[in-house]
């Protein structure tokens, strides 16, 4: 895979989408219609950010080919055509509806921000500058374009750590809850301290209960336990700790509703001879509310805040569907007036002519199109174009997700692993 389009595919594909990609139901918007001059306007976006040309267009199309692999641009007409040129059309509204979402949560990058980022993508990722000067000469990319798209990163990053923080604490009652259904998981059970003898024969526990007495002491129980037993714990003179069930039955459950102080046995348990003495009862205990309030909080305050992003995923996108509006040409699933037949592109077109749920070799998919699981943090979905690949949040990504699946991650969870293996070749 070329240098162009692995950065393709990692840096200006992904790190575009890794919050928001996806299509949600229109909200309405308050200007409808595409701008004067414009083949896609993307409303309420500042600086003319949402106002997509058809030289922006030309541009995204050509580095969409280049970073897919192609060797050639395709044509009108080719297999890859529609799939290149959707696509470029997505990319240019991922830059358009993260630079308006920015806006609007006030969210902002500096120049030295970006260039350190830029810097540490470079460092990490290309070997040497010539490296990353032969990627831009390949990729249809200058360095302005780097350091948008990095730019986007920074404020992708940074709005992901807002909606994050934005949740710091979990309701009572939700980890009251938590609490009475998981009360076994904060319980200790109850153990048993015992002297122990376990041997293959009957009558050498018979033997050992004669030797013992009626009131052995610690020493006599040792010895005896080191002469006779053929469990492990006779090298620490028959000590060891009994649960429930830690010993065959009727063994174990005799051990565990002994009096103690008594010599118990011989008792056959899984075709060995138990004698045993309980030394000390330890109580089940069940830590209080209280006690484990912390914790529970700690367990629940990532799934809470994963929803608090996925909520805010969906409201991303039904907000800028709504305001994006494309020409006849140029329309995609994200723009308001795009009017779809209800089938879904992956489906087979068997999947949609009478008779089809008689027909057992067919795979065909629920009417509406769900999200497939994918691992925690986001990773690349299904809707794979010539190796790019756009990536959804299951999560915030958490420091311990670092390096997990595909090699070293940049900031924001964005797989980077690849980018400087190509082009510092």
């Amino acid at each position: 895979m070329s240098g162009a389009r692995k950065f393709g595919l990692i840096v200006f594909g992904a790190i575009l989408v890794v919050l928001f990609a996806g299509i949600a139901i229109a909200q309405g918007v308050s200007k409808p219609g595409v701008d004067s001059g414009d083949i896609i306007t993307v409303h309420d976006v500042p600086d003319g950010k949402g106002n997509i040309t058809e030289d922006q267009y030309k541009r995204a199309f050509l580095q969409t080919w280049k970073g897919g692999g192609l060797k050639t641009a395709p044509k009108a007409g080719d297999a890859q055509y529609d799939q290149v040129k959707e696509a470029a059309i997505n990319d240019l509204l991922d830059q358009a509806w993260l630079t308006g979402q920015a806006a609007d949560m006030g969210v902002t990058a500096t120049q030295r921000e970006v260039a350190a980022e830029l810097a540490t993508i470079k460092k990490q990722q290309f070997k040497t500058e010539k490296a990353f000067q032969d990627f831009l000469k390949t990729s249809g990319f200058s360095t302005e374009d780097v350091t948008a798209r990095v730019k986007l990163q920074v404020l992708s990053r940074k709005i992901q750590d807002q909606i994050q923080k934005s949740v710091t604490t979990v309701p009572d009652s939700e980890i009251e809850d938590y609490y009475e259904s998981s009360k076994e998981s904060f319980t200790t059970p109850e153990t048993r301290d015992i002297r122990l003898i376990v041997t293959d024969k009957k009558a050498d526990a018979e033997k050992a209960v004669k030797e013992l007495g009626d009131d052995p002491s610690d020493e006599d129980f040792a010895k005896v336990a080191k002469k006779l037993s053929v469990h492990s714990s006779k090298a620490e003179g028959g000590k060891t700790v009994a649960t429930d069930g830690a010993f065959p039955d009727p063994a174990g459950a005799d051990i565990m509703k002994a009096d103690a102080g008594t010599i118990e046995g011989p008792i056959e348990a899984g075709k060995q001879y138990y004698v045993f003495r309980v030394t000390k009862v330890t109580p089940k205990e069940t830590k209080s509310l209280d006690d484990v309030r912390d914790q529970i909080t700690q367990q629940l305050l990532p799934t809470l805040q994963q929803q608090a992003m996925s909520d805010f995923v969906a409201d991303y996108n039904s907000k800028w569907r709504s305001r994006t509006f494309c020409s006849d040409d140029y329309v995609v699933s994200r723009c308001d007036n795009y009017e779809g037949d209800g089938r879904l592109d992956a489906a087979d077109p068997k999947c949609y002519k009478p008779g089809a749920g008689k027909n057992a070799d067919l795979a065909c998919p629920a009417p509406i199109a769900l999200p497939k699981p994918m691992t925690p943090g986001g990773n690349a979905s299904a809707s794979a174009l010539l190796g790019q690949t756009q990536s959804l949040p299951q999560r915030p990504v958490q420091p311990s997700d670092a390096n997990a699946d595909t090699g070293a991650t940049g900031a924001g969870g964005v797989d980077l692993s690849q980018l400087g293996a190509a082009a510092g070749q």
